[in-house]
């Protein structure tokens, strides 16, 4: 495993010294000429997976799976044991509920200018993307600051102290033919507020959202339990869960085998290895959240572009979109709502056929007894689909990478004024954001390694999980390749769409 980060911050800096030409990029507000080629990127991080994968057959000495790694006891610094104290951490809780019930009032009472207004950037910028950030690099913040867990947690406290019950719910158990789809359809509405929505930067509209999302939540967590639905309905909660099991960090609650809980260091990626397949309904909310944060940026191109010239080129298509306007729908927005979906529905299905290509492959060189004949098509789906964590953090990672450090600037006036009433509390009202912080330059180079790296470390992963599902280190190579591929497949789409000209 040490050897393949080394290949790949080798390639990169290789491809990264040569000669300059012209061509155009995504995602950095501006257009500017990118050091090389782009099909000199795509080659260069192609080959650096590929590259890895040879590394691993040749060097990686594991010959069975195990879902053991290295930890490290931080409770073990007193600094750490101060951090997780009782006190400590009710006060954080504490602070992100006013943060929480702040934001609301912000939206609701507050300037209507988006850009004057807390909400949009507490919801855009510092929530949705800040605390992914902190969760995939660091380590489960939201589990920390979740205010709808905390106020209905506190809720429980009071009907406890009142002596009617320690629960605060009405105990029904959750289906578990139920899984996770309702956070799915949860993350793919969400999804398409923050991407298609005309209102998302409606300070009153984010504020009621965030209201009417709170009821459900709440209601969610009365019906089947506070803890149950945040394994199951709370998107948020599973979607922040997914990018820390990435972190290295890692938080143990307490049980009976660990009465006190745990804090531990461990390898980046090591959350990922699963001594099991995960369910359906999870397999497909992880790829959703790959399909989405890339659609993100597919919608900018000038091949989504044309997808909308062509849509209203089309007599049916054009007809049917004037029919929909005639009741109050955006065409804009149908075609886009439509692309979005599709898109999610690709994403699935590819990942579910290269899982039944995988195991066809396995069979077909190996033998339907030596492939495994109990396997299926979504056992292997479930199995693979943690390897493809990284690829999903290092994709958000580099495309909102710019947006946190310019539009986050706009936190500093917003602290001292968030209601955009002409306060000046902190004196940094004054504050102008800076958006040439740094060069788009920094950003590519940024990008290309984050998503190469990000691939490298997808790349051990689905080995560790074929040791696991094949049971040798044979096997495991051999059923790799499909993998391989999409994942080559992937990083060349994701170079492609950062390297196109903003049109969105």
């Amino acid at each position: 495993m040490r050897a393949t980060p080394r290949v790949a911050c080798c390639l990169v800096g290789t491809i990264a010294s040569l000669t300059a030409a012209r061509a155009s990029a995504h995602g950095f507000g501006q257009r500017f000429d990118l050091p090389l080629p782009l099909w000199l990127w795509l080659t260069g991080a192609s080959t650096t997976i590929v590259l890895t994968f040879v590394v691993m057959a040749l060097f990686v000495k594991e010959r069975r799976f195990t879902a053991q790694y290295p930890r490290l006891d931080l409770l073990r610094f007193r600094i750490v044991r101060w951090a997780a104290n009782a006190k400590t951490v009710a006060t954080i809780r504490l602070l992100a509920v006013l943060l929480f019930m702040l934001t609301v009032c912000a939206g609701l009472i507050g300037n209507q200018n988006p850009y004057s207004n807390l909400i949009t950037t507490m919801v855009w910028v510092v929530w949705w993307v800040g605390v992914a950030f902190v969760c995939a690099l660091i380590g489960d913040l939201w589990t920390l600051v979740n205010p709808w867990s905390t106020l209905f947690a506190w809720a429980e406290a009071g009907h406890a102290a009142l002596g009617k019950g320690r629960r605060l719910s009405l105990g029904v158990k959750y289906p578990t033919w139920l899984g996770a789809w309702p956070a799915v359809l949860v993350f793919l509405g969400f999804a398409w507020a923050e991407l298609i929505w005309g209102n998302k930067d409606v300070p009153s509209q984010l504020g009621a959202t965030l209201i009417g999302y709170s009821i459900f939540t709440w209601l969610g967590m009365f019906v089947f339990g506070r803890e149950s639905w945040l394994v199951h309905g709370e998107a948020f909660s599973i979607s922040f869960g997914v990018l820390a099991r990435f972190a290295p960090i890692e938080f143990v609650a307490p049980s009976e085998q660990v009465p006190r809980g745990q804090i531990n260091f461990r390898p980046f990626g090591a959350g990922l290895m699963t001594s099991r397949p995960v369910r359906l309904s999870f397999m497909a909310f992880v790829i959703l959240m790959l399909a989405t944060v890339t659609f993100d940026g597919f919608q900018e191109t000038p091949l989504m572009q044309q997808v909308d010239t062509a849509a209203q080129a089309s007599h049916a298509v054009s007809t049917l979109l004037f029919a929909l306007s005639e009741w109050g729908f955006d065409e804009f927005r149908v075609t886009h709502t439509v692309m979005l979906v599709v898109f999610a529905m690709a994403f699935v299905v590819v990942f579910w056929l290269t899982s039944w290509i995988t195991l066809r492959w396995t069979a077909g060189w190996l033998g339907k007894q030596a492939a495994g004949t109990e396997l299926t098509a979504s056992v292997v789906a479930c199995s693979f689909v943690l390897t493809m964590v990284p690829i999903a953090v290092a994709y958000h990672l580099s495309h909102y990478f710019s947006l946190l450090l310019t539009a986050g600037q706009f936190v500093i006036p917003l602290a001292s004024d968030p209601f955009g009433w002409g306060w000046n509390l902190f004196g940094t009202a004054g504050y102008k954001v800076n958006l040439a912080l740094v060069s788009p330059y920094v950003f590519w180079y940024g990008a290309v390694t984050i998503i190469v790296v990000g691939h490298v470390i997808a790349v051990y992963l689905a080995h560790m999980a074929a040791l696991r599902l094949f049971g040798s280190h044979r096997r495991a190579l051999v059923s790799q390749v499909p993998m391989l591929l999409l994942m080559v497949a992937y990083t060349s789409l994701s170079l492609w769409i950062l390297a196109q000209p903003i049109v969105g």
